[in-house]
């Protein structure tokens, strides 16, 4: 009786131990993430290579995470998730140490290549703690999450400060790279391995297809964020990446063991979660850089923006970025206390009203950090809450797949909303400001064109959001999901207020 008492509980302990390791590692992904802004001039310094080309640095890594995240997750969820983890945070290392000691800008790229593996991560770890940690799955998950947007900050901050104590480039790229070997023991001994099938074969085709697919259909947007609507090769790319997708789709309907179950996605209650952080996406991620350069603007000489200098714009991103960590971690006590529809109500509730009050009320520094604070809580909840939908409802054996998807829809949509969004301001200029080789500057209809698409996104989310059920129940298998969201749809046919 004593030894089966204690073994769930040496488990649970266990699980826990590994949620914090695993909390660590994500810290670092986000560290990672925001390291090289404060670095790129120093690295084009050092290889001579121009802003455009200094580009490549952050499209390396963007369209090399798209090929690695279904392939490392499917692989996870048919060998162990574990294994893959650590395989991952290996890759990720070696890429960082390429990166550090890189010969020529070439071999720079390589590295950065290698550095997209750590987008698989965080499908990964949702995937170990819904297994070793089902007890507090949605507070783990808001952990993970809080964890790799203070790690942003973080090395957005850090990198920039012991850049300029040590006047060492090489020292400061190599810091990643130590960081991600000592994870890479760390969870090697304490995170334990989870229980999968090993059955199956791998769907070669239908990795082949979506990896590529979402490359394409990126790189096209990134490029066209860059050279315009009007660049061919930008039309070539968005073409061919969306005929390889619509390829995957058919491939994935006919295979008798398809790389995703697009029936689940139908008909388990994972997609429309998958749609409505799509929409997420495409407000919150898109639109994100315009504010740095709305609050910048001299309102003195244009009538509108903020005045501020760099440093005081930095302050009041990280003013957003520290509500959005507070929020994540908030979540799931929201939960708790309401339920899972109704916190995601209440952060569509606040992004539309943050968009709003944007529009309304921009010109005072106190009011316009309300906004910036409201809108970072409601990021906060969604980016905590709704991946623990998609991870509830997921079977077993495709949590790491289906959460990557999740995860890869939601970023392609924030890269297409920053194209178009960009392809706006560029509609609305301040006459004269455009001429004798000067940048353009955008008016505030552009701005608040923008602002307008964020809260009308942020509303159809909402109104998608009644869809889901009030608490999704964890399901082992496609027909266990089904039935989930069937009997929880049925018994709420009038859905409450929450």
């Amino acid at each position: 009786m004593t030894t089966t008492g204690t073994a769930p509980a040496t488990a649970r302990t266990a699980g826990r131990g590994a949620v914090g390791l695993l909390v660590l590692t994500e810290l670092g992904s986000g560290i990672l993430q925001g390291w090289y802004g404060p670095l790129l001039v120093g690295i084009g310094d050092m290889y001579s290579v121009g802003a455009a080309t200094l580009n490549l640095v952050a499209v390396a890594y963007l369209l090399s995470s798209v090929l690695f995240v279904p392939l490392l997750t499917k692989l996870a969820d048919m060998h162990g998730h574990k294994k893959l983890l650590m395989i991952a945070v290996g890759i990720t290392a070696l890429g960082s140490l390429l990166v550090a000691f890189a010969p020529n800008f070439g071999v720079l790229l390589v590295g950065r290549v290698l550095q997209g593996a750590l987008v698989a991560f965080l499908p990964l770890e949702f995937a170990i703690v819904r297994q070793r940690a089902p007890e507090q799955v949605g507070k783990s998950i808001g952990q993970l999450v809080a964890s790799l947007a203070i790690g942003a900050l973080l090395g957005a901050v850090g990198s920039g400060v012991l850049y300029g104590a040590t006047d060492s480039l090489v020292l400061v790229l190599t810091v990643p790279a130590i960081y991600f070997a000592v994870c890479l023991v760390l969870i090697a001994f304490f995170v334990p391995e989870t229980d999968v099938t090993g059955g199956g074969r791998l769907d070669w085709a239908g990795v082949a297809l979506l990896g590529f697919g979402a490359a394409g259909l990126l790189g096209g947007i990134s490029l066209a964020g860059v050279s315009g609507w009007g660049d061919p090769l930008a039309w070539v790319l968005m073409v061919a990446g969306a005929a390889l997708l619509a390829a995957w789709v058919v491939v994935e309907k006919r295979v008798a063991d398809p790389f995703i179950d697009l029936d689940v996605l139908r008909h388990g209650g994972i997609g429309l979660p998958i749609v409505i952080g799509v929409l997420y996406g495409a407000h919150a991620l898109g639109g994100t850089s315009l504010i740095a350069i709305f609050v910048a603007v001299d309102p003195d000489e244009y009538g509108f923006g903020l005045g501020l200098s760099a440093a005081m714009s930095g302050i009041i991103l990280s003013a957003m970025a520290l509500s959005g960590f507070a929020g994540s971690l908030l979540a799931n006590r929201l939960v708790g206390w309401f339920s899972t529809r109704t916190t995601l109500l209440i952060a569509h509730g606040l992004g539309a009203t943050a968009f709003l009050g944007m529009i309304l009320a921009s010109g005072n520094l106190a009011l316009f950090m309300v906004w910036l604070v409201l809108g970072g809580l409601g990021m906060g909840f969604v980016i905590s809450v709704l991946p623990t939908v998609v991870v509830s409802l997921a079977r077993h054996d495709e949590v790491a797949v289906v959460s990557g998807l999740y995860n890869t829809a939601r970023t392609a949509a924030g890269a297409a909303a920053g194209a178009v969004f960009t392809t706006v301001m560029a509609a609305f200029i301040v006459a004269g400001t455009d001429v004798d080789g000067s940048a353009p500057v955008t008016s505030f209809t552009g701005y608040a064109a923008v602002w307008a698409i964020g809260a009308g996104l942020a509303v159809i989310g909402g109104l998608l959001t009644l869809r889901l059920p009030k608490n999704p129940t964890p399901a082992t298998d496609a027909a266990e999901s089904t039935d989930a969201v069937e009997q929880t749809d049925a018994s709420e046919a009038a859905p409450a207020a929450g």
